[in-house]
């Protein structure tokens, strides 16, 4: 029996985390014995995305979804939703009119079952047909040459120094512009479906799963400094894991097209996650 109502937050240490940072910057404040003023400004900010953070939630029940920001609430029954989109790594709900936009944060505890519940309730917003081709977006590949030629012009100019200290950081600047263009050209540039099988298109080959070759499509996470980093992650049943590249459509789509895709492969028919 389906629940009538569940609300996701952010995790409980993120925010302890967040205030005990808060009450740092207000201890050294009050340390000081003098005003400062920027390090006042810094203990506002932290307490206040300390409560933005909070205060943020999404709340989903069987007739709607409800996002909860600091300044107010949104909200969308499931038949009102027209169409999604990806900003970063958050999911957006949008209306017929466009004049109502639900942005679902990725950093909230429970997003991939966030993600899971929208595919059940609305699985025609993430159609296979019209994304069987999935490819970088133009935006990032030149971000990834640009820099990287980038960081090569101006290892050049640091090797001009002559000094021991100038070749250490040319050889660094090199091998980073290397990494960014290497990144590219070795990775997967596009992605095919078709009925039962997936392949990778590469530079230099292609490479094919078929559906029978594929254990799941999960949804994986790493953390960073600046929160939790998502990727689509193919699962094979020789135990391999192959993590796939981001493309234009975003991990969010990308996870439930591909697991729609796969669902549907494997029953011959849509199995859609409960």
């Amino acid at each position: 029996m389906e629940a009538t109502e569940k609300t996701f937050r952010h995790s409980f240490g993120k925010l302890v985390l967040m205030f005990l940072g808060g009450l740092f910057f207000a201890f050294i404040v009050y340390s000081s014995g003098d005003m400062d003023y920027f390090m006042l400004g810094i203990t506002g900010l932290v307490f206040l995305f300390a409560v933005y953070y909070a205060v943020s939630s999404v709340k989903i029940s069987y007739d709607e979804i409800v996002t909860t920001r600091l300044l107010g609430s949104k909200s969308l029954k499931w038949s009102d939703i027209a169409r999604v989109s990806m900003r970063g790594q958050s999911l957006r709900l949008h209306n017929r009119d466009e004049d109502v936009t639900l942005s679902i944060d990725s950093q909230l505890d429970g997003y991939p079952e966030i993600l899971d519940i929208i595919f059940n309730k609305r699985p025609d917003l993430f159609d296979v047909g019209e994304n069987n081709v999935m490819s970088r977006n133009i935006w990032g590949i030149i971000f990834a040459l640009g820099f990287g030629l980038l960081m090569l012009a101006i290892s050049g100019f640091v090797f001009l120094s002559g000094d021991a200290t100038g070749t250490i950081f040319g050889f660094m600047f090199v091998l980073f512009g290397l990494f960014m263009i290497g990144g590219w050209l070795l990775g997967a540039q596009r992605l095919e479906l078709e009925n039962q099988s997936m392949t990778m298109v590469y530079l230099y080959k292609s490479v094919s799963y078929t559906i029978s070759d594929i254990n799941s499509i999960t949804l994986e996470k790493r953390r960073t400094r600046n929160g939790y980093i998502y990727f689509v992650q193919a699962n094979l049943k020789s135990g391999k894991k192959l993590r796939l590249p981001t493309f234009k459509q975003g991990n969010a789509l990308m996870y439930q097209i591909l697991k729609r895709w796969h669902s549907s492969g494997t029953s011959n028919r849509p199995v859609y996650p409960t």
